[in-house]
């Protein structure tokens, strides 16, 4: 009597230990990604609905849909901060889990959210900041946790973007930059010097917001799939060097 009671045992051990594993895999997400998307003053409405339209149309890419189906998990958490001056940060869509499935609906409901912040300076350490704080609040275990931040300017309020970067990276946290050039033609120098840093840290650029959705696509495909470097192979346009 007392070997088949072990066995049952042994046996209620080992399903437990496979659930166990098996709801840890369905909380596990393979990247983390904050987007982070420029309000300030110098985007006008026109440029922050082709802004938002992009990265729509992203998310509804096969190609971009199948990078996330490439991963381990099968899935993402995507969550949508706006930002402009210091104390001017909105999120936007909260945490939510993204599969190859659901990626098209997800960036619908990007592409009809409402411009929450209209104007204000561009305080991109303090932008930083906030998506850190969105990071601590992440209810998924992540293989990867990415900050993706664009905007067409220069820190021009609140604390040093390096210093924000700096302590993001410290926490395992990679912060990647989305440049549009269409303003200031350096923005991507000060992007590759000031705001990304952590592994493979890169600068995608765009030339003005009509090029967005190029860019964001390259730099979703990128950041997303496990050899990140194939999915430049698709542009061969330059891309600013990571950081180290």
């Amino acid at each position: 009597m007392a070997r088949p009671r072990a066995r049952l045992i042994v046996a209620a051990l080992l399903a437990a230990v496979a659930a166990t594993a098996t709801a840890a895999r369905a909380e596990t997400v393979d990247v983390a990604l904050v987007l982070a998307l420029d309000s300030s003053s110098s985007v006008n409405r026109d440029e922050f609905f082709l802004q938002s339209q992009g990265i729509a149309a992203a998310f509804a890419d096969p190609a971009v849909q199948a990078a996330i189906a490439g991963g381990p998990n099968r899935r993402i958490a995507v969550a949508v901060l706006e930002w402009s001056s210091p104390g001017r940060q909105h999120l936007d869509i909260g945490w939510q889990v993204v599969t190859a499935e659901t990626a098209a609906a997800f960036g619908e409901t990007l592409g009809n959210s409402p411009r929450y912040i209209e104007g204000g300076g561009t305080a991109i350490g303090a932008a930083l900041g906030r998506a850190g704080l969105v990071m601590d609040n992440l209810p998924f275990q992540a293989l990867r946790r990415v900050i993706d931040l664009s905007g067409d300017g220069k820190t021009s309020a609140g604390p040093p973007a390096r210093l924000a970067r700096d302590a993001l990276v410290a926490r395992g946290i990679t912060v990647n930059g989305l440049a549009v050039v269409n303003e200031e033609a350096d923005v991507d120098s000060f992007y590759a010097a000031e705001v990304i840093g952590g592994p493979g840290a890169f600068v995608e650029v765009a030339t003005d917001y009509e090029d967005f959705t190029r860019a964001i696509k390259r730099k979703l495909l990128r950041e997303l799939t496990t050899e990140p470097m194939v999915a430049a192979l698709t542009d061969p346009r330059p891309v600013t060097e990571p950081r180290p």
